[in-house]
């Protein structure tokens, strides 16, 4: 705020005149800027939209179930490697230590046909034991896939631990109490070695085909 400048005079009791007043000037201070109003939407910041695609469960799943079926193959290239270079004794030993001689997956198609009367191959390997041998895969895949965004945890070691999630749970928990395989300490550790890197590849390779599909939906 500034005084207007004086330019009048003032008449003295002796006659004399005295001389303007020289004009004062208060120096200005600048108007703070108080913050807008909460809640103004005429003056407050306009927030930063991120905006995310909605997931859909459904296609988590198929996504996963074939992520599945691509870790089963992966693994079998892995499975197989080590078991043809596996000690031959090591060998014997788990083909006594199995359920009706058979692999877990053509036991259960056994184990099956048994309970319910269904004319189901037998023979090793067939259709059926191969089958289920994926399905394996293919159905824990499709929860992990609907599971992994929602429960982070599931992804650690790039897949790694839901591998070995499976390989305790399937083959060394699940496949003994259900008189499809013999219970772990029958069998060699060179064969619980080769579940375990085999259903570790096979975590690994699920994450991998969920990633990339991540990347391009």
């Amino acid at each position: 705020m500034t005084h207007p400048t004086t330019t009048t005079t003032e008449n003295l009791p002796d006659g004399r005149t005295s001389p303007p007043e020289p004009s004062r000037q208060e120096p200005t201070e600048p108007s703070p800027v108080l913050p807008s109003p909460a809640g103004d939407p005429a003056t407050a910041p306009a927030p930063a939209h991120h905006v995310t695609p909605e997931r859909s469960i459904a296609l988590d799943m198929i996504l996963g179930a074939a992520a599945g079926a691509a870790g089963v193959w992966a693994m079998d290239r892995v499975g197989w490697f080590l078991y043809n270079h596996e000690d031959p004794a090591a060998l014997e030993r788990e083909h006594q230590a199995r359920a009706g001689g058979k692999d877990v997956a053509h036991a259960a198609i056994e184990k099956a046909a048994d309970m319910t009367g269904i004319d189901l191959p037998t023979g090793e390997p067939n259709s059926a034991g191969i089958a289920m041998h994926y399905a394996l895969g293919v159905l824990p895949g499709a929860l992990y896939g609907a599971a992994r965004h929602e429960v982070p945890a599931l992804r650690a070691g790039y897949g790694a631990l839901y591998g070995f999630g499976l390989f305790a749970l399937m083959d060394e928990t699940v496949a003994p109490a259900l008189g499809i395989a013999a219970g772990p300490t029958h069998y060699p550790w060179q064969a619980h070695v080769r579940g375990l890197v085999s259903h570790i590849v096979l975590g690994i390779a699920t994450e991998t085909v969920l990633r990339v599909s991540d990347r391009v939906r």
